[in-house]
């Protein structure tokens, strides 16, 4: 495998190239990890046929190319208190829905399937602020974790003059934080494109995972192996999939007028083996300083949890 290292003490690890004609539901296990497949999970027969489904395409395998997006910042959405039920936890940036391991375990894998949204202006947006509806899915980051892994695209908007209207710009992405995010530049996204991510962690393992990212519209597919930032642990004690407001530089969370994400097929697992669907756990508003809703989560379904954009925030 290719190694790339990172400057906060990551690394990517690049799987083989498959040949040409590689069908992965024709492949053995040894192969699918050779050339960067998940694993066929015939423990469970709903899994395997969404396995089976997935795969059995034409695919196109992107070999990842990585740039650090350094002009951004990231910061995590705080800590409530562990609610039992399933009330919607709150945040200022972050809003769909929220899984925690069973006891004396912690999540080994997250996975979800969602449509890239096209994203527009705020109704009071001003000019030259990049607006943005970061939908993705990942495991950490809340429970009092303070790192967090995950993998999603980035959906941005600027406008004023002299653009004479609006830019959009897509960014496929994943991030170990604290480490930096990283773009995945060269791989192929479109508004409305139908995205399917899985997150794996080692077994035993809390500073090495898997990140296996396909678009489902285009067939493009990519994957690769990471580690933790220098010093830092996986804490597993949540699970996520999420549409956040990106902190952009200097400037407070701007979140795009996005519509709607739905995310489909969000199941994760734990050290235990149990499985876990989004219908076991929270939803997660997004509000502004006052309080005031701004997206909202709404499970809908055992494995579907909607997103929905509200209103602009108002100031502190």
């Amino acid at each position: 495998m290719e190694v790339q290292k990172l400057p906060k003490g990551e690394t990517i690890r690049l799987f083989s190239r498959p040949p040409d004609g590689f069908r992965p539901i024709e492949a053995d296990d040894r192969e699918l990890r050779l050339y960067g497949f998940p694993r066929r999970p015939t423990e469970n027969p709903e899994l395997l046929k969404r396995w089976q489904r997935t795969f059995d395409r034409k695919l196109q395998v992107i070999r990842p190319v990585f740039r650090t997006m350094a002009y951004r910042r990231r910061r995590r959405p705080g800590v409530e208190p562990f609610k039992f039920g399933h009330e919607p936890y709150e945040s200022l940036i972050w809003s769909g829905g929220i899984v925690s391991p069973q006891p004396g375990s912690t999540m080994r894998w997250v996975s979800g399937e969602w449509t890239v949204p096209n994203v527009y202006l705020p109704s009071n947006a001003t000019s030259f602020v990049w607006y943005s509806a970061s939908s993705w899915i990942g495991i950490d980051g809340y429970h009092g974790s303070v790192d967090c892994l995950q993998a999603g695209v980035d959906s941005d908007v600027i406008g004023g003059e002299p653009f004479g209207g609006a830019i959009r710009l897509l960014s496929p992405w994943w991030e170990w934080f604290p480490g930096d995010t990283h773009w995945i530049s060269n791989f192929p996204v479109s508004q409305g494109d139908t995205m399917s991510c899985v997150i794996c962690v080692d077994p035993g393992s809390a500073v090495a995972a898997e990140i296996y990212l396909m678009n489902l519209t285009n067939g493009a597919h990519t994957s690769f192996a990471v580690t933790a930032p220098k010093e830092w642990s996986l804490a597993g004690d949540s699970a996520e999939w999420i549409v956040e407001a990106l902190a952009l530089d200097t400037y407070e969370p701007a979140l795009a007028s996005y519509g709607s994400v739905y995310f489909d097929g969000c199941i994760a697992s734990d050290s235990n083996q149990n499985l876990i669907q989004v219908g076991d756990g929270n939803p997660m508003n997004m509000t502004d300083f006052n309080g005031n809703l701004i997206s909202r989560g709404d499970i809908l379904a055992p494995q579907l949890v909607r997103c929905l954009y509200e209103r602009f925030p108002s100031s502190a």
